[in-house]
């Protein structure tokens, strides 16, 4: 007999026995600052040998959610666990009045994940590639002025929401490795105000970076055009901000598979390469 329900802090001993076959899995390891995140919802589905999967949904701004978090234990696999794990959570999704849009996000090669995400009705949308700057130091271009700070929440407001507009922005980057559908309601004050934000001489291109933390700190490059390797002021700008930090920032860049593909010489060897792209799944529940 199977069950499945809300996890809690009092799990934490079974989700430590779990056997996942991940070497320092971080959903395992970072468990109670998981379940801590009010913004976090993990289930488990148990069965009289154990816990046999854990998965969750992510909440993020304007209803929409991120379905993740997904490990199964490997002595339990092939029993359609996962799948019957995550249909329980898009249900419960459903019923949630503030949920719009449920989304998942794959490796490509990830090919068992991408099959139950087509069991789960759930439509593949786009796909991207989040380049690493593991070597800022590497990169060598035209030495160049930077783009100038846009200042206030209202002027970054207004020229986000135009560069989306100019470019049909489908799916914006509001976490790193969590971009959701795109929607003026999402970029609420408290979020803009922590944004930098960049605009070019001619205010015809902009850049944003926000700080994250996705196993190590990160700059976060938000921007939305396809010519971001031919903007020297840009990398002026992402490199004069990641001198004045403090922190060991690492540059993080969402582009498609076919801009990594031809990433310029000058910056070869600050990339880590990839060519695995992430697939964005996702479905509309209003």
């Amino acid at each position: 007999m199977t069950t499945i329900r809300q996890l809690t802090i009092d799990d934490y001993r079974s989700v430590l026995d779990m056997q996942t076959g991940i070497e320092d899995d971080y959903v395992i390891g970072s468990f109670p600052q998981l379940i801590e995140n009010p913004a976090q919802s993990l289930f488990g589905l148990m069965t009289e040998e154990g816990l046999a999967a854990v998965a969750g949904v992510y909440r993020l701004p304007n209803g929409n959610g991120i379905l993740g978090r997904l490990r199964s234990d490997i002595r339990y696999q092939s029993k359609g666990n996962a799948t019957a794990l995550l249909k329980h959570i898009i249900a419960y999704c459903e019923q949630d009045p503030r949920m719009n849009w449920l989304g998942a996000i794959t490796r490509k090669s990830n090919l068992p994940a991408q099959r139950v995400l087509d069991k789960l009705n759930m439509r593949y949308n786009s796909q991207f590639i989040s380049l690493l700057m593991e070597n800022p130091g590497e990169a060598e271009f035209p030495a160049a002025a930077p783009w100038q700070p846009i200042e206030g929440t209202e002027a970054k407001r207004d020229a986000i929401e135009q560069a989306a507009k100019d470019t049909k922005l489908a799916f914006y980057p509001y976490e790193a490795y969590f971009p959701i559908p795109y929607a003026a309601a999402i970029l609420e004050d408290e979020y803009i105000e922590k944004l930098s934000v960049f605009r070019n001489t001619d205010a015809s291109r902009i850049m944003a970076i926000q700080e994250d933390f996705k196993g190590r700190d990160l700059a976060q490059i938000q921007y939305f055009w396809p010519d971001v390797f031919e903007q020297d002021g840009l990398w002026a700008a992402v490199f004069d901000y990641l001198q004045q930090s403090d922190r060991q920032l690492v540059p993080q860049l969402d582009v498609s598979p076919g801009n990594a593909s031809c990433i310029p010489a000058v910056f070869k060897e600050s990339f880590a390469k990839d060519d695995d792209p992430w697939l964005i799944y996702g479905k509309y529940i209003r």
